[in-house]
């Protein structure tokens, strides 16, 4: 493991500590205890994996993403372990910030920071973020700032994620160079639908939508028509996991295709994705922080819900549906289902997922956001490059767009042959 560095708040003055209140000077006070250790293999990960399950089951309250079965799961699929670059943050022995980042490397291209989730296969890690001890996130940002300040000549810009709760970047956590010259941009900003849950079942029922209790009804009722049995069934543990993970793989494929509906691309339509995320549910599994629910239908799966718990939250996951069922609702019914039991775990959050939509906005218009920015370090040759790099994004991302509008005209048109021929 590397060499340990001390990371210094800023020094006030007594007066202005008086005014802060005696938590503020106890901060400050305690900052030279503060220390910022960087890993860099997979076995220094292993070394101290308990210790960050520990911190991610009292400061991740709703990110599932933050767990360590997920992130190093992630790296050991898509990073080589030359560039992981973990940053532990401890005051006194105390772990109370682990920053997982790694070098993002490609041959004539500037080297990037990012943190694992991110950075490649983006749409897996839906919130990447810096793990940070309740009450320390601002110490946590600024030591872990003050690392890769002082490790500029490494990198040519890294893009740093921020919890809803974690704040807002402080350009004061910016030193040496980096904080003289470089540049920081606000990149992006992840929304989330989330819904507060209450103490028990009926009183989530009595507040939830008329229009979302309706659907469910009306789910239950044609459900009921078909004349076949039906279930919601939890997959859970590692063998329910793997039973039920190529069900909702090939769901998840079916409503990708789905005509008429929202474009949905297909998420695990690459391999390397779906090995990845066979092991990382399974790891999850083992310590109850997964589950995928199913709609079975006279035996046979015609809906899937993936569901990712944190400590004080359950977070829906990616889904499927078999197109004939699709207007049953049923992808509706089982994240009623997931809701109900987040309610009896005693979790306080449901959190609909990043990416603000109808269907979403329906269960709550609560939505979180999470910011995301850029720092380019003070180099001529990062800040050249990472202009060209923000306008190809630019251009990228219309194009993006623009595919995306095509699809779902070709779908809608699809659609509406289909409904012609029909009839």
């Amino acid at each position: 493991m590397s060499q340990t560095l001390a990371a210094h708040d800023e020094v006030a003055g007594v007066t202005q500590a008086s005014k802060d209140g005696p938590g503020r000077r106890r901060r400050r006070r305690d900052s030279s205890t503060l220390s910022v250790a960087r890993i860099s293999t997979f076995g220094e990960a292993s070394e101290i994996v308990d210790e960050w399950r520990g911190l991610f089951a009292t400061s991740a309250a709703g990110n599932p993403f933050a767990s360590p079965e997920w992130l190093l799961t992630w790296a050991r699929h898509f990073v080589p372990e030359r560039d992981l670059a973990l940053l532990a943050v401890r005051r006194d022995r105390a772990l109370v910030g682990l920053a997982p980042w790694y070098f993002k490397r490609v041959r004539g291209l500037p080297c990037r920071l990012h943190l694992l989730g991110s950075g490649r296969h983006d749409a897996l890690t839906e919130l990447p973020q810096i793990l940070t001890a309740q009450g320390e996130s601002r110490s946590v940002l600024r030591a872990v700032l003050g690392e890769w300040s002082r490790a500029a000549a490494e990198w040519d810009w890294l893009e740093l994620p921020i919890m809803a709760e974690q704040g807002w970047f402080e350009p004061e956590w910016l030193t040496g160079g980096v904080g003289e010259r470089g540049l920081v941009q606000h990149k992006t900003t992840r929304a989330a639908v989330t819904l507060d849950l209450p103490v028990d079942v009926p009183a989530l029922h009595r507040g939830l939508k008329r229009n979302l209790l309706e659907s469910t009804h009306r789910a239950r009722n044609r459900l009921n028509r078909s004349q076949s049995p039906w279930e919601v069934t939890v997959h859970e543990g590692q063998d329910g996991i793997a039973h039920a993970l190529p069900v909702l793989a090939r769901l998840h494929a079916t409503r990708a295709d789905l005509a008429g509906r929202r474009h949905h691309p297909d998420q695990l339509a690459e391999s390397a994705r779906r090995a990845f995320l066979e092991d990382a549910l399974s790891g999850m599994a083992r310590y109850r922080q997964a589950q995928i629910l199913t709609l079975d239908v006279g035996g046979d799966p015609v809906a899937a819900q993936m569901v990712l718990l944190a400590p004080d939250a359950t977070y829906l996951g990616m889904s499927g549906v078999d197109p004939a069922w699709w207007q049953v609702n049923a992808v509706t019914l089982l994240q009623l289902r997931a809701a109900e039991a987040a309610v009896e775990r005693g979790h306080r959050t449901f959190n609909l997922s990043v990416g603000p939509s109808v269907a979403k906005l329906r269960w709550s218009e609560q939505v979180r956001q999470h910011p995301e920015f850029i720092v380019c370090g003070p180099r001529r040759s990062s800040q050249i490059a990472f202009t060209a790099y923000r306008l190809a994004a630019a251009a990228a991302a219309v194009r993006r767009e623009a595919v995306r509008h095509r699809a779902t005209a070709r779908k809608k048109k699809e659609a509406s042959s289909a409904h012609h021929a029909a009839h």
